[in-house]
């Protein structure tokens, strides 16, 4: 009988320090701002108010397509006591006409003066076709100002027309930015990679984060929390469904461990990525497709119970 108590002991110790992995310990809630639109890629512009991606709609409140396929915009709004988002808007911008989606933003500078976002351009070579012209992605780095908005938007050096670039996440530190490519190097559909940051907003080299992280289906949404661990989904084998979500700690010589896939409620049979976690650790934003939504991909808000 005592053998019995220990066993039971040591897996109950085992399961409270595996705590945030597991599925008893973590509560999700579907935020009031979905609906049959999709909503995404939460990040902290500062304080209490935040910028995401969902719809482009237009005066009907409809959604905006563009041959046929839904636009994509970023709209900013506030956290309030119960974590819902409130007080929603369109995002102030100015952007180049050809740029017809914007999504998967994030901020760096101490003082959140420059905005990075991925976007969605025409593809202007006259020898490609309809889809192959809407088909380049692109991150672009725009500066805030007063009584405009964000503007004089650039691409980054260390991108190229004949790649798609996105989903750019800044280190805690603010050292690296993180994101995602086809460039070449990449081991499958796209790859995520890491430049460092330097002075004056240059940049170095890019470099690919390797076969613990990437592998030859997709990886996406890269985010960095504060203790240092990369989160990402990815549609590789053997996850709980079609897009899964990721972790992998970054050691101290700067590699990374083999990404190790987060337990339910936070993964589903359906998509599930942008994950986001505050700096407490214990709770933060994905987006999901699971059943029982709102309609499109919703936000979810999650903590430790």
């Amino acid at each position: 009988m005592k053998n019995i108590f220990w066993v039971y002991f040591i897996v109950w110790i085992s399961l409270v320090f595996k705590g945030f992995s597991q599925n008893e310990a973590i509560e999700i809630v579907n935020l009031k701002v979905n609906d049959e639109n999709n909503h995404f890629a939460v990040s902290y512009l500062e304080g209490n108010k935040i910028v995401f991606t969902s719809n482009l709609l237009n005066k009907r409140g409809k959604q905006k397509l563009i041959n046929g396929t839904p636009q994509l915009t970023l709209y900013q709004g506030e956290i309030n006591e119960a974590h819902e988002i409130v007080n929603v808007s369109p995002l102030p911008y100015h952007v180049d006409s050809s740029v017809f989606n914007l999504s998967a933003s994030t901020f760096y500078t101490t003082d959140k003066k420059y905005i990075v976002i991925t976007t969605n351009v025409y593809n202007t070579e006259r020898k490609a076709n309809l889809s192959q012209k809407a088909s380049k992605l692109k991150i672009e780095i725009g500066e805030y100002v007063e009584g405009i908005g964000w503007t004089n938007f650039k691409v980054p050096s260390f991108c190229d027309s004949r790649s798609s670039y996105g989903h750019p996440a800044i280190s805690p530190d603010g050292k690296y930015m993180y994101f995602v490519s086809t460039m070449r190097g990449t081991l499958g559909g796209t790859d995520i990679f890491r430049v460092a940051i330097h002075e004056n907003n240059t940049f170095g080299t890019p470099e690919n984060l390797g076969l613990a992280v990437n592998t030859r289906k997709k990886e996406l949404f890269p985010f960095i929390s504060k203790d240092n661990v990369l989160y990402f989904s990815s549609n590789r084998p053997k996850g709980k469904g079609k897009m899964d979500i990721y972790k992998s700690q970054i050691l101290e010589d700067g590699t990374f461990a083999q990404a190790e896939l987060l337990e339910a409620p936070i993964n589903s049979r359906f998509d599930d990525y942008s994950y986001l976690l505050n700096d407490d650790l214990e709770s933060g934003y994905f987006s999901s497709a699971r059943l029982n939504g709102k309609g499109g991909d919703d936000l979810y808000y999650f903590f430790v119970k």
